[in-house]
């Protein structure tokens, strides 16, 4: 299927990345996007077009994904990071097997409508990333490495099998809890990259209900690091254990914070969005906090020694994410909240 791409240029470069940094994946360490002045993609479609048109851009995804699992290139693409330890991340990095290596039955969208038809003519995708520093004193940067390179695989087998060649345009975020799906309710980007966990919430919502995703792209599972020297060494082997005490106090970085809260909201858990590797370090190291809980299974891969890790045996994956139908947000006029969101016809 041919596609011929249109030049566009309604899009200022203040408001976006520029092209040579918008392969980013789930951090960018960028500047922060005006998302009040992005247009919006908007066409004369019907309401089934425009569900359709979201539908096929999902489809699109979770098709390029299995062919990269069926291909092996998403081991390849583990061989290279983190840049620091090539390779390591395949300690790490878990397969949730959501979908299956089955190209066969991964169709295709066919017919493109609505914003795929438009994103294919155009040549010009919009995906959202959040400005985390990309430094190895944060723990998203030994994941997003990864991210990137999977999205980018994604969107180049889209390219081969469309025969288009996509721009990719990034609207940023600050660190903290995003407003996400209210941007993409908005048509102010296409898709969210790998920043939510499918099984978490944003603006008050399910993400599993109040958008569209796709395959599981990276998963990772959640460890409890605990000083060496500390009498909780003998006192905490599992997550169980943890959960029986909510009196120890709880280091997270922004990869797991959600997780924490949920499973342990007796528990002070605190939350370093930026630098948490070394910022959680400190504060178990000051006495402020008792354990680090986050990604990573053992510390010294980010540069930290003295602890011992205790597997949770919880996995979250990360999936991309696309708007959906039904759902509202309705704006209290402050830019600076972060409004909730409901299901207006909810089952």
């Amino acid at each position: 299927m041919r596609f011929h791409v249109l030049i566009t240029s309604c899009v200022a470069a203040a408001i976006l990345m520029p092209a040579s940094a918008a392969w980013a994946g789930a951090h960018g360490g960028a500047k922060v996007s005006n998302v009040e002045e992005l247009p919006a993609r908007d066409g004369d479609w019907s309401d089934e077009e425009i569900a359709r048109g979201r539908e096929q851009l999902i489809r699109a995804f979770d098709a390029a994904w299995v062919r990269i699992l069926a291909s092996g290139k998403d081991r390849e693409i583990l061989e290279t990071e983190p840049e620091s330890q090539p390779g390591a991340a395949k300690g790490y990095i878990v397969r949730l097997v959501d979908c299956l290596p089955q190209p066969e039955i991964a169709h295709w969208p066919e017919e493109p409508v609505g914003m795929f038809k438009d994103i294919l003519e155009t040549g010009v995708i919009r995906q959202l990333t959040q400005g985390v520093p990309e430094t190895p004193q944060n723990t998203s940067w030994y994941f997003s490495g990864v991210s990137r390179k999977y999205q980018d695989a994604v969107l180049e087998e889209i390219e081969k099998h469309y025969d288009v060649k996509l721009k990719v345009e990034t609207v940023v975020l600050p660190p903290g809890r995003l407003p996400a799906t209210s941007i993409l309710n908005d048509n102010k980007i296409d898709f969210i990259s790998q920043l939510n966990a499918t099984g978490g919430n944003s603006q008050g919502m399910r993400r599993r209900v109040s958008r569209r995703f796709s395959c599981t792209m990276s998963a990772s599972s959640q460890f409890i690091h605990i000083p060496e020297d500390s009498k909780l060494v003998e006192e905490i082997k599992s997550l169980d254990d943890l959960i029986a005490r909510p009196d120890v106090k709880i280091c997270a970085g922004p990869l797991t914070t959600q997780t924490a809260r949920a499973f342990m909201p007796k528990h002070i858990v605190k939350t370093k969005y930026i630098n948490d590797l070394t910022g959680c370090d400190k504060d178990v190291k000051s006495g402020k906090l008792d354990v680090i809980v986050n990604p990573l299974p053992d510390l010294s891969i980010g540069g930290l020694k003295g602890y011992k890790s205790v597997h949770t045996l919880i996995v979250a994956g990360t999936p991309l994410w696309v708007a959906t139908e039904g759902i509202a947000c309705p704006s209290d006029g402050n830019p600076k909240t972060e409004d909730e969101c409901y299901e207006i016809n909810r089952p």
